[in-house]
């Protein structure tokens, strides 16, 4: 799923994690989203699994779920909600038999750090003909609001090839490639939630997101840069309503 370094930025932030991308209420939400795709009566592979907080939601709705995550620090957390179901494995080769998954999911895991072409061509390995593969992105719909515009730019700005994004337009032809078929998008909800400039600037100090991308070298220039525009806003320290959409991209290995 990433380099050591992404891993131990991850370890690093793992305490505080949930509490910075909407806590147990929005990983309710997510489970909310999931559960009518998922079979009950099958297991569930959570690729990319971190915390195991929305895993454990599923838990709660009647779903057994498995979870592999790269970030030690991330498994001690979903360990202790999930248990001995979780394990310490790379995305990118998973320790999976082949042709033996019903179905596998992935929560904000695409942009994150790994190779998307090496995380669908191992998904497609592990599941089984007509089996499904549940991904909720991370880009969904930006927010438009101030904070929301200069943090896009510095996506982009971070990401001019587009490696890092995990919109349908990029997933669908590379998960094709493996022998994926997308079915569109299965569920979207609504979100709201705030953030003032300066709380954003902050999260910006250890990479994008309090983590997500870990950011180095020239990269540091665009992140600083970015930091002080979110300063330099007005009322820096109000919050601003930010507001956008969680979906649910499906997929389905050809038989």
């Amino acid at each position: 799923m990433g380099s050591a370094s992404a891993t131990a930025e991850f370890d690093e932030i793992a305490p505080g994690y949930d509490a910075s991308r909407g806590g147990t209420e929005r990983a309710a939400g997510f489970a909310a989203m999931l559960a009518p795709l998922l079979d009950p009566a099958r297991p569930v592979l959570d690729i990319g699994v971190g915390t195991g907080i929305v895993a454990a939601e599923l838990t709660a709705r009647g779903h057994t779920v498995h979870g592999l995550d790269l970030s030690p620090g991330m498994l001690a957390l979903a360990r202790a909600r999930l248990g001995a179901r979780v394990a310490v494995a790379d995305a990118c080769r998973l320790p999976v038999r082949t042709g033996s998954v019903d179905q596998a999911m992935s929560t904000w895991l695409l942009h994150a750090g790994p190779d998307n072409r090496a995380v669908l061509a191992e998904v497609a390995r592990v599941l089984r003909p007509g089996g499904r593969y549940l991904v909720i992105p991370a880009g969904g719909t930006r927010p438009t609001d101030d904070v929301g515009v200069l943090v896009g730019e510095l996506e982009d700005a971070l990401d001019p090839d587009g490696s890092r994004r995990d919109d349908p337009e990029r997933l669908a032809p590379i998960a094709a490639a493996h022998g994926l078929v997308y079915g569109g998008t299965a569920s979207e909800r609504p979100t709201s939630f705030e953030v003032s400039p300066r709380a954003m600037a902050a999260s910006l100090t250890r990479g994008l997101f309090t983590g997500a991308w870990a950011v180095g070298g020239g990269a540091t220039r665009l992140v600083d840069e970015t930091r002080a525009r979110l300063l330099a806003l007005p009322n820096p320290d109000v919050p601003r309503p930010r507001r956008g959409a969680d979906v649910v991209l499906t997929f389905t290995r050809s038989t």
